[in-house]
C-alpha cells in the first residue's frame, strides 16, 4: 500500500499525517493537527499500542472493499472529529462507532452494516445474568449475535453460506440452545424479508 501522508498529498484531502509517529517528542510550540489525536488505542483483545491512523484506512479497505480514496477520506473526517475530543487514549470499540458514524453520515449504509461491531449492550448483559446461567447465558449471547449478523450480512453475496453454516452449527447442539438460535436466524430472515417488502432495504 501506498505511504500514508503521499496518498493524503495525492489525493488533496489531507489535513492529517496518516502515518505520524505519537512516539516522537514535538518540539515545536506550534500545534500541529495529529497532537490533538489519541497516542494509545486499546485493540478488542485488551493489548494497548500506537494509535495510527493508516490502520483505519487499511481495516476500511479489508473489511468493507471500499477504494482506496474513499478509505482515506473517511479516515480523514474520523481524525477531525478525534481532534475535538480531547482524548489521550480510545478503545478499540469505541473508535469502530465513530468510524459507522462516518460511514452513516455519508450514505454509505452497506458499509456501515459489514464494519459494524456485533454485540449485546452492557445493561442487557446485566440483565440475562440475572435470569439465566450456564449455557442457557451462552446460548442467549451467541444467538442474539448470530441474530444480528444474518440481519445486517444479507446484503453481501456471501450470507447463504454462513446461513447454511449456521444451521450446520446448530444441528450439534442441545434442542434447547438449537431452537433458541435457530429462532434468532429465523427472525432476522424474517424482519429483513418485511423490510426489503417494503423497500426500507
Amino acid at each position: 500500500m501506498d505511504n500514508g501522508i503521499d496518498v493524503l498529498i495525492a489525493e488533496g484531502i489531507g489535513m492529517f499525517k496518516i502515518n505520524f509517529d505519537p512516539k516522537k517528542e514535538l518540539k515545536k510550540k506550534i500545534i500541529n493537527p495529529e497532537d490533538l489525536l489519541p497516542k494509545r488505542v486499546e485493540t478488542t483483545d485488551g493489548k494497548i499500542s500506537a494509535f495510527n491512523p493508516q490502520n483505519i484506512v487499511e481495516s476500511l479497505i479489508r473489511e468493507t472493499g471500499l477504494e482506496q480514496k474513499r478509505a482515506i477520506e473517511i479516515t480523514t473526517n474520523v481524525l477531525r472529529r478525534l481532534s475535538t475530543l480531547g482524548l489521550d487514549f480510545i478503545a478499540a470499540p469505541h473508535l469502530r462507532e465513530l468510524i459507522c458514524g462516518e460511514l452513516t453520515s455519508q450514505g454509505l449504509h452497506e458499509y456501515r452494516c459489514q464494519y459494524t461491531r456485533l454485540g449485546i449492550p452492557i445493561y442487557d448483559v446485566r440483565e440475562m445474568l440475572k435470569e439465566q446461567s450456564g449455557s442457557t447465558f451462552s446460548s442467549l449471547i451467541t444467538a442474539q449475535v448470530i441474530e444480528q449478523f444474518v440481519h445486517l450480512d444479507r446484503l453481501s453475496e456471501d450470507a447463504q453460506m454462513v446461513i447454511d453454516e449456521i444451521t450446520q452449527y446448530a444441528t450439534k447442539l442441545e434442542s434447547s440452545e438449537r431452537k433458541l438460535i435457530m429462532d434468532s436466524m429465523e427472525n432476522a430472515l424474517r424482519l429483513y424479508a418485511e423490510k426489503k417488502a417494503k423497500n426500507i432495504i
